[in-house]
This record gives C-alpha cells, structure tokens and sequence, in this order.
C-alpha cells in the first residue's frame, strides 16, 4: 500500500518550482488555489471511491478476491516497472527547464529504459497473478484474462506517469487533474456494464479504457516531437542507470512488503480472506485526499524553507495535522462501524475489528508516506538497509511467537514494516534538525 518512491519524486519536482508559485498568482492567491486543488481532488477520489464501492457491493466474494489479487499485482507493477525511471526523469528535466527541446530528447532515455523494466518485471508480475489467481480457485482462461489485462493498464499507468511531469513541471496541477477526473467520469460509465456482466474482467476492462482515455490525453496535449537532436544523452543515460540500480533494492522490498497481505492471503489463505481484506481496505482511500494535498501542494513549500525554526515549527505543524486527520478517522471506525461496514453491503457484515485494523494498518502506512516526502524535501536520505534489516529481524521474531491463520494477525505481522519506517523517518529528520546552524 506504500508508495514511497513515487511521492519522492512528486515532492521534488513540486520542491523545485514552489518558489515561483505561478499557479497560486495567477488563480488569486494561494487560499483560492488550494480551494480549488482541494475541491478537484476530492472530487476525483470521491468518484474513485464510488466506483470501488460499486464493485465491492456488485462482485461475489470469489470475484472480489480475483478484482483484490489483479489491483494488488497492478500496484507492484506500477512500483517495479518503474525502479526510479520517474524520478530520474524528474531529477533531469527539472535541470534543464524550460528547454522543451532537450526535455523531449531526454523522454526518449526514460522511455527505453522503462520499456526494458516493463519487460522484465511485466513477466514476473504476470507470473505471479496467475499462480495466486489459480491458488483463488480462478479457471487459468480467468487467470490469463485478469492478467493481461493487468499488464495493459500498467503499461499505460507507467506511460501516463512520465508524461505527468510535464504538467509537474509547469504546476499546471489543475491540468492534470481534470485529465485523471474524466478518465475516473468514464470509468465510472463504463462501470455500468458491471450490473449486465458481475465480473473482475468487466470492472478491469473499465479501468483499462479510463487509463488508455487519461494517457492519449496527456500524449495529445504535450507533444514530443520537437528534440534538441544536438543534445548528448551519455550522461543522462548513465544518470537513469545509477538512478535504477540506487533505487531498486528499496523499490522491491517496500512492494513486497506493501502489499503482504495479499500476497500471503492470496497464497496461505482463502478467496474469501482476500476478498474482506481487499473490502475492508476500499474504506482507507478515503485518505488520499488528504495524502494528495499534503504531498502535491505543502511538501513543495516545505523543500524551500530556509529558517531552521520555521522549518521544525512546518514540519511538526505538518505531521500534527495529518495525525489529526488520522484520529479523526479511527474515531468514526471506532465509533460507527456497523454504519461504515453497510457502505460494503451485507457480504462483508460483522467484521468490526477488522475494520479498524486495517484501517489504522493504513493509516501507519499513509503517516510513512509523509514522513519520507518531508525528508525528501530536504535530502534527508536515510540508508534503507536499516529498515529491511530491522523490519525483516521484527517479522522473523513474531513468527516464532504468533501463527499467521486471520487478516487480523496478518495485519498486525505486516504493520511492522510502516512501523520501522516512521521511526527510521523521525529519528532522520531530528538528527537533521540537529545538525543544522
């Protein structure tokens, strides 16, 4: 569920063009600019929301648990198939704004070396949905379909993501967001075929026509063609080199162990399992709207601060307010989860504590997303071996104490990833703040 590499490079690139602000003088002002960032966001996650709700109270179980594995290889996908090619790309375009022309040149490096990834890891994501799929009690015709089409939308996520540096780069967000606000208006139409044909295929059918609609947006609206063919691209080839094999070790183990839960339910456990994990987890998207504000609109404005008072009083004014909004919403989970459990449907009734583990699960991971874009902001890179070994060492104790046979206790046996991080994360930025005159 962490998406840690890919908010790094959104925090940069942000990072880099917050002091020229042009989107928050030319709308008004920054109260009116974050007005309307606010109400297009959520209104782009409130259609999201609605359209997983759809499929979570439209599938069967079984089908769920097929739509749950098939979102979850999506993620990994995503993640793998990237192995910092968007922030290489981001490091070097944000250098040489605004010459478009040597831009352009340097999308064809990104693009080339994300066609080898996408190879690659495409495979193996490929491989591994068919083996938890078939493991799901899924026909391998069932298999084979729910794959490839996982395959085609990651391959136009992955597309879609590069280009959205563009628009990054010239903080056109509003832009950007009413691509990836109709794309989600047409996925929600399209939707509509779940009530004819309840299937995974269907509803990843729809998905793949919404990213194909949102990618040949971006591609029409940002042309390509113009390259500095002068420009030598040795260096910034080497530089998406070091990028790749930098991130990489990172990249695959926060994959891994984001989406655990799945991948040990789809695996050790049933299709019934997997579908009320993949259920009781649609409720936490509810969180990206506030992830998305934090980490498109105040990360920038953290990244160029420069009092060292004013940046400690920013940043724990930031992580105050984000655990606020997370207490806020444990509290509802707490206080109300008969009412949140009947926005599923009756198939997933009676699963209160489950509910409000995995939402807190989400939660830890939501708070280590922000703690690594605040540090990114400012180059506070710790050494990530620290968390793989500690978090790696903590698992491998609980499982000498603790069997993993309930999402309740596969939640908790995951959570100790976000944990580590969060305090890897605080201990970074306090050793920082230490060091700074």
């Amino acid at each position: 569920m962490t998406q840690t590499p890919d908010a790094s490079a959104e925090a940069g690139a942000d990072g880099l063009l917050a002091v020229r602000q042009p989107a928050a003088q030319k709308t008004g002002g920054m109260y009116v600019f974050l007005a309307k960032f606010f109400s297009r966001e959520a209104l782009l996650q409130g259609i999201n929301f609605l359209c997983g709700i759809w499929v979570v109270r439209t599938l069967s179980v079984h089908e769920y648990a097929w739509y749950t594995i098939a979102i979850t290889l999506l993620g990994a996908g995503s993640v793998l198939c990237d192995i910092g090619v968007g922030a290489a790309l981001m490091s070097v375009a944000g250098r040489l704004w605004p010459d478009r022309a040597k831009i352009n040149s340097v999308f064809v490096v990104a693009f080339q070396t994300r066609t080898r990834f996408f190879i690659v890891f495409g495979l193996v994501i490929f491989a591994a949905g068919i083996a938890l799929l078939t493991r799901s009690q899924s026909s391998w015709a069932m298999s084979v379909s729910i794959m490839g089409l996982v395959v085609l939308i990651t391959f136009f996520q992955l597309n879609f993501d590069l280009m959205a540096v563009l628009p990054k780069l010239e903080q056109s967000l509003g832009v950007l967001q009413r691509m990836t606000i109709s794309a989600a208006l047409l996925r929600l139409v399209i939707l509509s075929l779940i009530l004819i044909s309840p299937h995974a295929v269907t509803a990843l059918a729809a998905a793949l026509v919404a990213m194909t609609f949102q990618a040949y947006q971006i591609r029409r609206h940002y042309a390509l063609s113009d390259k500095d063919e002068g420009f030598g691209l040795a260096e910034v080839k080497e530089e998406f080199s070091r990028v790749a094999r930098r991130q990489a070790p990172a990249s695959i183990y926060f994959c891994v162990q984001g989406q655990l839960n799945v991948f040990l339910l789809g695996y050790f456990g049933s299709a019934t399992q997997v579908a009320q994990l993949g259920a009781l987890g649609r409720i936490s998207a509810l969180l990206l709207v506030a992830q998305s504000v934090f980490s498109s609109i105040l990360m920038p404005r953290f990244s160029v601060l420069k009092d060292k008072a004013e940046m400690r009083r920013k940043y724990l004014l930031y992580v105050a307010l984000f655990m606020c909004v997370i207490a806020a919403f444990l509290g509802m989970a707490l206080l109300f989860p008969e009412t949140i459990l009947s926005i599923l449907g009756g198939k997933y009734g009676g699963l209160n504590s489950e509910l409000l583990l995995i939402l807190a699960s989400a939660s830890l991971y939501v708070m280590e997303g922000l703690l690594y874009s605040l540090n990114m902001s400012r180059a506070w890179i710790a050494p990530s071996w620290i968390q793989v070994v500690v978090t790696l060492g903590c698992q491998a104790i609980l499982l000498c104490f603790m069997s993993i046979d309930s999402i309740s206790r596969l939640v908790m046996f995951s959570s100790i990833s976000p944990i580590v991080s969060i305090s890897v994360y605080v201990i970074s930025a306090t050793m920082h703040f230490g060091k700074m005159k």
